[in-house]
Formats: structure tokens, C-alpha cells, sequence
């Protein structure tokens, strides 16, 4: 039963692990405070852009460039991550990571040659301009990454539900050779039924969550898709609540099984050792 506890403890740290603290927080802020943050910095820009004329023009110049690619590579930065990420998931589909792959790489190739516009900028206003559009053109911190982050919370949850099945297969054997030891293990085959329609929910769900984001699109502005986005990333967000919830019963149903075939050794260990010491 040792090796029991022992996976039992691995996969309480590995549910640990199945969170979507990043993508559900993108989620939650599509729109919203990552606009508003982005554009505090293009405003801090603008703000020093708005001296043409005067003779600190080329320092407002250089400034606002200076902002401009700061953003560029902070996201550039974290697509990559990102895209490094998508290649290592084992449960999605090849197609999903390609789709993906090319989005992310279409994405960083664009926000390159933009970059590359920005430092050749000489008037203030093209400028500007191009600041700008690096939040309203290429919404990356609301868009593929949380695609991706959603994508990788389910391959995670899809990892770990692969683990808890291996996990229970044995189970049902020890509970099988329990029964036919004559003890009673109604709970624990119940528990084993459960845990088996909560592992095949939270499979269902994950791949809800994929399926759910998989046909964003940049909203340009258009208030009808962004409203789409928006939709489709809070129903994946509740779709990996649901099957990290479903995960955390599964591992109760586990710790029942487990904590039920030791008292069977328990009782076993005890008889054994009753009779030994009454035996002439």
C-alpha cells in the first residue's frame, strides 16, 4: 500500500499544478486593463510627442521609440515562451499546436516588422500612430496567450487524468482481490465508479476549453468579435474550473480506496497475528 500513498502524493502535487491562474486572468482583463495599461505607456509617450516644434522634439523622439519597443519585446518575449510551451504538450491535437505554432510566429513576425517602422519613424504623429497600434492591432496579451495558457491547462488536466485512470485500473484490482477475500467493499467500488465519471468529465472538459478558443480571432476594433473572444475565453475559463473541480473529487475517490484496502491489510495483519499467538 506504500506505493498507493506514494502516487496518492504525486498527483495531490501535480493537481496542484493544473491551474490557469495567467490565461483566466487575460481572460478576465480582455479588453480592459491590459488596453489600459499599454495605453498609459503610449499616453506617457504621446505626452512627450506633444512638443513638436520645440527643441526637445528629438528627446520625445527617442523616448517614445524607446516605449514603443520596450512592448514589442516584452511581447515578442513571451510568445516565444509560449510557443516553446505549445510544442511540448502531449494532449492536444497536432493540428491545434500547428494552428497555434503558426498564429504565435505569424504574430511575432508582424509585431518584428512593426518594430522595425517604429525605430524609423521620423514624424511624431506615424509615430504615435504606430505606438498605438501595438495595442490595438496586435492584441497578443488578450488573444494567444491566454489561447495558449488555456491549451496548456488542459493538456495538463489531460496528463494527469491519464495518470488517475493508471492509478485506478490498479485499484479495481486490489478491490476486486479484497472482495474475493470476503471483505465488503461496496464503498469502495462506489468510490472507484465515481472517480472513473469524474476523470471522463474533466477529459470532456479540457478538450471543451480547447475547442472553445480555437476559433478567436483579432477583433481590429470590431465590438461584435471582441465580444466573441470574450465569450469564448470565459466559457473555456469555466470549462478547466469544472475540470480541475472534477480532478480534486477524483483524488478524494482515490484517498478513500486507498485509506479502505489498508484497513482490509489492517484486519488481515491483526487475524494473522491473533491466531499465530493462540496457536499451541
Amino acid at each position: 500500500m506504500t506505493n498507493f500513498k506514494q502516487l496518492t502524493l504525486m498527483l495531490a502535487v501535480l493537481l496542484g499544478l493544473v491551474t490557469l491562474a495567467p490565461a483566466l486572468a487575460f481572460a478576465q482583463s480582455y479588453g480592459a486593463s491590459v488596453t489600459a495599461n499599454t495605453s498609459a505607456n503610449v499616453g506617457a509617450a504621446g505626452a512627450s510627442a506633444n512638443v513638436s516644434g520645440s527643441a526637445t522634439l528629438t528627446a520625445a523622439e527617442t523616448k517614445a521609440i524607446s516605449r514603443g519597443d520596450q512592448e514589442i519585446t516584452r511581447r515578442i518575449q513571451a510568445l516565444n515562451d509560449l510557443n516553446t510551451r505549445v510544442q511540448g504538450m502531449q494532449a492536444v491535437t497536432d493540428s491545434f499546436k500547428q494552428n497555434l505554432a503558426a498564429s504565435i510566429q505569424t504574430e511575432i513576425t508582424t509585431l518584428t516588422t512593426l518594430k522595425a517602422k517604429i525605430d524609423a519613424d521620423t514624424d511624431l504623429a506615424t509615430l504615435k500612430t504606430d505606438i498605438q497600434s501595438i495595442t490595438k492591432s496586435y492584441r497578443v496579451y488578450v488573444l494567444i496567450l491566454p489561447q495558449g495558457r488555456i491549451a496548456a491547462a488542459a493538456d495538463r488536466v489531460v496528463t494527469i487524468v491519464s495518470m488517475m485512470s493508471t492509478l485506478g485500473s490498479k485499484l479495481q484490482a486490489r478491490v476486486q482481490t479484497a472482495s474475493s477475500a470476503g471483505n465488503d467493499t461496496t464503498a469502495l467500488t462506489a468510490a472507484l465508479t465515481d472517480m472513473s465519471s469524474k476523470l471522463q468529465d474533466a477529459q470532456t472538459q479540457a478538450q471543451a476549453a480547447v475547442t472553445a478558443t480555437a476559433s478567436l480571432q483579432p477583433d481590429n476594433g470590431n465590438a461584435t468579435v471582441m465580444a466573441s473572444n470574450t465569450a469564448a475565453l470565459k466559457q473555456a475559463r469555466t470549462d478547466i474550473q469544472t475540470a480541475t473541480k472534477d480532478l480534486q473529487a477524483a483524488r478524494k475517490d482515490i484517498t478513500t480506496v486507498v485509506s479502505g484496502l489498508a484497513k482490509f491489510n489492517a484486519n488481515v495483519n491483526a487475524s494473522s497475528t491473533t491466531q499465530t499467538s493462540t496457536t499451541p
